[in-house]
């Protein structure tokens, strides 16, 4: 975890929903996938998880979690391309900015945007409602690590991170970060979701680890 600052988090262990649901019927096929492509280290994944208050603790309950040689890769996100076992990534309330964060400049960058206060000249609603779903299937029951990649835009930002349903708390961050999400999950389809609290940032990518 990249920090400037000092802030208030701390690593936790999330817990999934039951793994094996159903998806909505006649709502979306499911989409050709391709072998994982990590868009990350390991390496980078488990110095961010160790940089974390709270991490100690977890290790001493599942080893494999600083162990370079257990991060097996599993799914990875971005707006340029999915692998692995992602399955949907959906962006809710992102913002197009002709010039800077336009729909081409998102996918030449790999990256998309949310806006905050600002813009208000270019009648910018100011809102801060932008949210991420990045649906993706756990191959078996065990023990992952989610790892998102974010970076603040002129100035500091804050975002809520989940497991399914269970929330690691408010994510505080100014400038780039590599934030480690644990989680124990079961067999199936889970969701890791990103919701805006405060600020504007970039989403970057996310990746899906089995340790």
């Amino acid at each position: 975890m990249k920090d400037q600052g000092v802030y208030d988090y701390r690593l936790v262990l999330g817990e999934g929903l039951e793994g094996k649901r159903k998806l909505p019927e006649r709502e979306r096929e499911l989409q050709r996938t391709i072998a994982v492509k990590p868009t990350i280290a390991a390496q980078t994944v488990v110095k961010a998880l160790e940089a974390t208050p709270g991490a100690q603790q977890l290790v001493e309950k599942i080893p494999n979690l600083a162990k370079l040689t257990a991060y097996l890769p599993i799914a990875t996100f971005s707006v340029c391309q999915k692998t692995g076992t992602a399955t949907y990534l959906d962006i809710w309330d992102a913002d197009h900015f002709d010039g800077f964060t336009d729909m081409q400049s998102n996918l030449s960058d790999c990256r998309v945007w949310f806006s905050a206060e600002g813009f208000a000249f270019w009648d910018s609603p100011q809102t801060k409602t932008g949210r991420i779903n990045c649906y993706f299937r756990a191959p078996s029951d065990g023990s992952y690590v989610c790892n998102v990649q974010l970076q603040s835009y002129a100035g500091p930002a804050q975002v809520e991170c989940l497991i399914d349903d269970f929330s690691y708390g408010p994510l505080p961050f100014n400038g780039s970060i590599d934030q480690p999400h644990p989680c124990n999950l079961s067999a199936g389809y889970h969701s890791f979701r990103i919701r805006q609290l405060s600020g504007s940032y970039f989403f970057h990518h996310l990746s899906v680890w089995r340790v």
